[in-house]
């Protein structure tokens, strides 16, 4: 391949991984669960997808330990699990989780961000199959690990993308 026609691969590629981050920073501003919990994207790559929390007081589960509750954890999984399947497929499309199992191995301290990795392992026409790891992000420490399977092209609720275009996510 010559030297200008990698270079325009390598345009086009960083063209869509740059709509693949503003269609997921979209789908957490537009999202209200995941607007309010704070949720922002770290990064998205073809079918996996960074997120980050920060915790506020009052997602702790009790304010003398300050550990943050297992339900915000899920949250998290959950979303980064959505958006995986829109970073495999690189369309905004009505998914639902169908199924969502977490293991929490240890608590999270209400002090430090956590980072959510999610992962599309596999994708059928109807079908997506996520694997999600929340960890500390200070010292990169494994909390939990989930694994999901999602529906895709469901309906849902009307999401506005750039150029007022209307999708359903």
């Amino acid at each position: 391949m010559s030297g200008w026609t990698e270079d325009l691969m390598n345009e086009l590629e960083e063209s869509r991984c740059s709509d693949a981050v503003t269609k997921a920073c979209q789908f957490t501003e537009q999202v209200p669960h995941v607007r309010d919990l704070g949720i922002q994207v770290i990064s998205v790559d073809r079918g996996q997808v960074r997120l980050r929390i920060t915790p506020q007081s009052w997602m702790f589960a009790q304010e003398d330990t300050k550990e943050i509750c297992t339900s915000i954890l899920y949250s998290l999984a959950d979303s980064a699990g959505g958006l995986a399947v829109i970073a495999r497929v690189r369309e905004l499309m009505p998914i639902a989780t169908l199924d969502l199992r977490m293991d929490y191995l240890r608590p999270a301290n209400g002090g430090l961000s956590l980072l959510a990795v999610a992962t599309c392992r596999h994708l059928t026409d109807q079908i997506a199959f996520i694997d999600c790891d929340i960890f500390c992000e200070a010292d990169s420490e494994l909390l939990a690990t989930a694994k999901a399977t999602f529906m895709r092209n469901t309906h849902g609720q009307q999401f506005h993308s750039d150029g007022l275009k209307k999708n359903s996510v």
